[in-house]
């Protein structure tokens, strides 16, 4: 969800986006909502050549009951963290490496958006014949211009939400997709078990890697194939991604490796290693007191049933 309220006199000011739950994952199936307006799709991901023209359409929503005042704009967006946030920059701070603003066209640019009403707004993306290949990335804004709340001071605030669009321009990409870092807790006493994979992509165009941490116990036998969210992972930067194994009762000493596969040419990830202990020691500290105790208490009464088992056995040759 893109969303961050600003001042109308703001306009070349950082916007904060941020994408819900799953930051830049590309197959968001819910609509950006900021105050007043729903915009659907969220992201765009297309593919394109030098010299194409790539035409698409985004659908705004007004979900209130007044009639509201409707402008759109391009930026361009880096990302920020490792968590899948983005931010759109000005254009006095766009990188002109990946940026996608300038080749953006927008029909209609204002109009008035009635209450509960809809709007189809159409943009085209003209990419230059000498267009180098790689990432781009822009976003498809949507401004209230109308009347809105003041914030206390007097100052009209304006809302800003919208669509992000990440594409691919053809040709001799720059894959390079690494493991930074594979974690998860050495020593814990339950299960779930949580792991944590940051990728860093060091190559010119955004990646998904697909792929598995396999999971083998201390016999070497695996007992899982854990599949980890595929997410893309921008130039440049380092994404934090996030899988669990959903399972609570583990004993013992297991090893995680991560296997997959990124890019348009299906590139190895890079293999990682590491080793973790899961023991319920509470249990085992519990059955471990109880043996004690019973074996302290026949070691304290060791006479009594010795003499028990005297009587018991001299009972018996009586009898016969």
């Amino acid at each position: 969800m893109l969303r961050k309220p600003i001042k109308m006199n703001w306009e070349k000011s950082l916007i904060l986006i941020s994408v819900g739950l799953i930051g830049l994952v590309l197959a968001f199936q819910v609509n950006a909502q900021g105050p007043g307006v729903t915009v659907s799709p969220l992201t765009f991901e297309l593919t394109a050549n030098p010299g194409d023209i790539i035409a698409n359409t985004l659908k705004v929503s007004n979900f209130s009951d007044a009639a509201i005042s409707i402008k759109m704009e391009a930026e361009n967006f880096v990302a920020i963290g490792e968590e899948g946030r983005v931010v759109t920059t000005s254009e006095q701070e766009e990188d002109t490496t990946y940026s996608l603003r300038k080749w953006i066209t927008i029909t209609p640019e204002e109009f008035t958006l009635e209450g509960k009403g809809d709007q189809t707004v159409n943009f085209i993306i003209e990419v230059p014949q000498n267009a180098e290949p790689g990432g781009k990335y822009g976003s498809v804004l949507v401004g209230i211009t109308g009347s809105m709340q003041e914030d206390g001071t007097g100052a009209v605030i304006s809302t800003k939400t919208g669509s992000l669009v990440l594409l691919m321009v053809a040709g001799d990409l720059k894959e390079k997709l690494s493991v930074k870092d594979f974690s998860t807790s050495s020593f814990q006493e339950y299960g779930p078990v949580a792991f944590e994979i940051r990728f860093e992509n060091k190559g010119t165009v955004h990646v998904k890697p697909k792929g598995y941490i396999v999971i083998a116990n201390w016999f070497n036998n695996n007992v899982k194939e854990l599949e980890f969210p595929q997410e893309n992972v921008m130039p440049g930067a380092v994404r934090k991604i996030k899988a669990e194994w959903d399972t609570k009762w583990l004993f013992g000493k297991y090893t995680a490796t991560i296997f997959g596969v990124y890019g348009v040419s299906n590139q190895n990830i890079d293999s990682r290693v590491i080793t973790f202990w899961v023991l319920p020691w509470k249990i085992i500290l519990g059955i471990v007191v109880g043996l004690a105790l019973i074996f302290i208490f026949f070691f304290k009464t060791r006479k009594r049933w010795k003499l028990a088992v005297k009587v018991l056995v001299k009972g018996e040759k009586t009898s016969v």
